[in-house]
């Protein structure tokens, strides 16, 4: 089954605005303002995320740009590939008042930007188009700067508090 344009855009869409409501949501849970400071700055990066990619997409509208057969993607797509990568707020909200709470919605978040940075690389190998294989390149960098970026807060954050 060919993968679209429309069908790429629908799925990163998503991808990025789940990321901006677990932040965003996260910053409204928590009273650190350190903590709640980092969750509101990567709700903003998610959100620059989103229209980024929705300018790669609707630039290129419906022209082919090497994706529309690539197996392993689609394989990833159907198979491995879950858009809920963020857990529940709830789930994680009801940690909070716990340092393990904020452990782990910080260790969700690093897994949910690998799986993203993931995606944005297997897009990359798999299309044709100079001019979108740059830009991925640049959302898969920022998704690895991301995880680099929680990975060291999160070793801030649990320093501090012991």
């Amino acid at each position: 089954m060919d993968i679209t344009n429309q069908e790429l855009l629908e799925i990163s869409l998503k991808i990025e605005r789940e990321g901006k409501r677990f932040y965003s949501e996260m910053a409204d849970s928590v009273t650190d303002p350190k903590v709640k400071d980092f969750f509101w700055l990567m709700a903003r990066e998610e959100a620059l995320h989103e229209k980024q990619f929705k300018r790669i997409i609707e630039s290129k509208g419906h022209q082919r740009n090497g994706w529309e057969n690539d197996s392993n993607l689609r394989d990833f797509i159907d198979n491995e590939f879950q858009t809920d990568i963020f857990p529940p707020i709830q789930e994680v909200i009801q940690q909070l008042p716990s340092i393990g709470g904020i452990e782990k919605a910080l260790d969700f978040a690093m897994e949910a930007e690998r799986i993203v940075g993931e995606f944005f690389r297997l897009l990359h190998n798999s299309c044709d188009d100079i001019e979108i294989k740059t830009l991925l390149t640049v959302l898969e960098k920022s998704e690895a700067e991301h995880l680099e970026r929680v990975k060291a807060f999160k070793a801030r954050f649990l320093n501090d508090s012991n």
